[in-house]
């Protein structure tokens, strides 16, 4: 299986998300050939993209439903991962925007494919301890019991499905609704519905975390934003074969937090006023 589509989830007009955009699309092109047609971008700026070879879906007229009026945005992933499926009619791929491609990163997402679905990481069991029995019923998987020792949190920043697990992810929104309506309100609630879609389906889920990086932590985060404000994409913006290569560590991350903490700390003792002789409520004589 070669032929999956690689789909992005791009909103506002934040210019340091559509820097991650690029470079990520960059470092995605020399894996597919420089073939620009296997990337579609769902957003609701859809004329920042133009004269660009990747397939645009315009979602700006409907990003406020799928978002409950920008309540909960995330809930727009499984919704247009559904939505890709359905326009392709092939195996998807969904890609946050702030993340990277390294070397191997296509054939193992058909590898996980050729066997069931992918995310990107995991990140702990248990995941919701303070949440209660919460029982209900989902339109394709039937009964549904929150159980704490059977749940996994997988990372969203990446999933890759095929046609057939459409009902799933069409049943993981439903999840994630009823969830949100009974309070369980989570910033990470659709990658929770959407693992537990995949494991109450019965579909392996292999993650992959060493050929894609997702660097969604906050100081990873600051670290690669000041990096692209410094990147000059190369005119053939990766489809020469000619990977980017943002250098990107733990070590790079800690050391960049260890100088913005300690020039904040320099620049708030040079702010501080010195102190007048007498201040300090001292009476006269």
């Amino acid at each position: 299986m070669t032929d999956h589509q690689y789909i992005y989830l791009c909103y506002g007009k934040s210019p340091s998300v559509m820097r991650e955009l690029r470079y990520s699309v960059e470092t995605l092109l020399p894996e597919i050939g420089g073939d620009a047609s296997r990337i579609t971008i769902f957003t609701d700026q859809p004329r920042a993209f133009d004269g660009g070879e990747e397939r645009i879906v315009d979602i700006g007229p409907r990003l406020a439903q799928m978002t409950w009026g920008r309540t909960y945005m995330f809930r727009a992933k499984p919704l247009v991962l559904a939505e890709a499926l359905r326009l392709h009619g092939r195996a998807c791929v969904l890609l946050d925007t702030d993340s990277f491609i390294r070397r191997g990163f296509d054939a193992e997402v058909a590898r996980a494919l050729a066997a069931g679905a992918a995310m990107n990481s995991f990140v702990r069991k248990d995941p919701y301890p303070f949440f209660g029995r919460y029982e209900t019923t989902l339109p394709h998987l039937g009964r549904y019991r929150f159980d704490a020792e059977k749940a996994l949190m997988l990372n969203s920043g990446l999933v890759a499905a095929r046609p057939e697990h459409l009902p799933l992810l069409e049943d993981a929104v439903e999840l994630l609704d009823r969830l949100w309506a009974a309070g369980l309100l989570r910033h990470d609630l659709e990658q929770f519905a959407i693992a537990e879609a995949f494991r109450l389906g019965g579909v392996p889920i292999r993650l992959i975390n060493r050929e894609f990086e997702h660097y969604c932590p906050r100081w990873s985060k600051r670290y690669m934003r000041r990096q692209l404000r410094r990147h000059r994409p190369s005119p053939a913006g990766g489809r020469g074969g000619r990977r980017p290569s943002i250098p990107f560590s733990k070590t790079r991350v800690r050391l960049f937090k260890g100088r913005w903490l300690l020039a904040l700390a320099i620049r708030s003792l040079t702010r501080r006023k010195p102190r007048r002789p007498g201040a300090g409520g001292e009476s006269a004589g």
